[in-house]
């Protein structure tokens, strides 16, 4: 019984490890991304917005959830929001 519950919390700290290296090997490879076509400032605006619509996106799948429970209904997929993105400065360029 005792194995059976350490190796859920075991599991589920790895798979909290798994989630923190996954995003820090994205925002790592943003940067690099980032460096060639945006400013800083669009990078920090970049980055504030995908953890909003990921904060957003988890609000309205935990509500489509709850829903469905009480509707006693299947749940619906719920897309993830596109609040807002930069337009790159390399087009803007070329259209100039």
């Amino acid at each position: 019984m005792l194995e059976g519950l350490f190796s859920i919390v075991a599991a589920i700290v790895e798979g909290f490890i798994a989630l923190i290296s996954v995003l820090v090997e994205f925002i790592a490879g943003f940067f690099v991304a980032a460096g060639e076509t945006l400013t800083l400032i669009d990078l920090v605006a970049v980055l504030v917005i995908f953890f909003f619509e990921l904060i957003f996106w988890l609000i309205l799948w935990i509500a489509e959830l709850v829903v469905s429970l009480f509707k006693r209904r299947k749940p619906k997929i719920v897309k993830k929001p596109v609040l807002w993105r930069p337009k790159s400065k390399l087009k803007n360029i070329k259209d100039s």
